[in-house]
């Protein structure tokens, strides 16, 4: 059984180490920070399988709700979000209504589970020295399971999440990026001696045949054929 992974092994990750989850592998491939006047912040790593796959890996320290908590975030494209009290799609104006400070909807819809107001943060992003302003609404479901993150950012973007709470412990088999890199090198070594082994084999055989030609055209010119 692998050992468990801890807060503090995840809190390391940086762009290119490797960790397992759910009989996955996944790459790091960014990481950044957020922050707000209130003290509220997050930790945030891109994780990608073999796949395609993304998702972002999230550590929160939220002094009105401590301890910290850990996040795994999928970033939705184009979803229906549907006012309840109006059944209409509210997609094309959050982003708007955000930036303007208008007051959050006390519900929200998506994928047939409704979601209710929790709360809001405005402040800065750091990723690859990189500055950014981001104003993030978070509702949470009724029994407090599922989180539907928007996040209106200052270049006039509207960023969906869907959300679900983790444990360092469901991640395992955590390699840095050292490790990484000498083990896809092991793999490219291995990779390309066999294709040399063969490309060998290939020579010999066509070096064999030229002979067995050339003994057979012999013959047949010495016996007048």
């Amino acid at each position: 059984m692998p050992a468990q992974t801890t807060d503090t092994q995840l809190q390391r990750l940086r762009a290119g180490d490797r960790l397992r989850y759910h009989g996955v592998q996944w790459e790091v491939r960014t990481y950044s920070t957020y922050t707000d006047v209130k003290g509220y912040e997050t930790e945030e790593w891109l994780l990608v399988s073999s796949s395609g796959k993304e998702y972002y890996l999230l550590r929160e320290i939220d002094p009105q709700n401590p301890p910290l908590h850990w996040y795994l975030a999928e970033e939705l494209k184009y979803p229906t979000i549907l006012d309840p009290q109006t059944s209409r799609d509210r997609l094309l104006t959050l982003g708007d209504d955000m930036r303007s400070h208008q007051s959050p909807y006390p519900e929200l819809q998506l994928f047939n589970r409704l979601y209710a107001f929790e709360s809001q943060t405005e402040g800065t992003y750091e990723s690859d020295g990189n500055t950014r302003s981001r104003i993030t609404w978070d509702y949470w479901d009724k029994s407090h399971l599922w989180n539907l993150a928007l996040e209106a950012w200052s270049d006039g973007t509207l960023v969906v999440y869907s959300t679900r709470e983790v444990q360092p412990t469901d991640f395992s088999e955590i390699q840095s990026g050292t490790g990484a890199a000498r083990l896809l090198g092991e793999e490219a070594a291995a990779s390309n001696a066999f294709a040399a082994h063969r490309r060998q084999k290939s020579r010999s055989r066509e070096l064999l045949i030229a002979w067995i030609v050339t003994i057979v055209g012999f013959i047949l010119m010495v016996s007048g054929v």
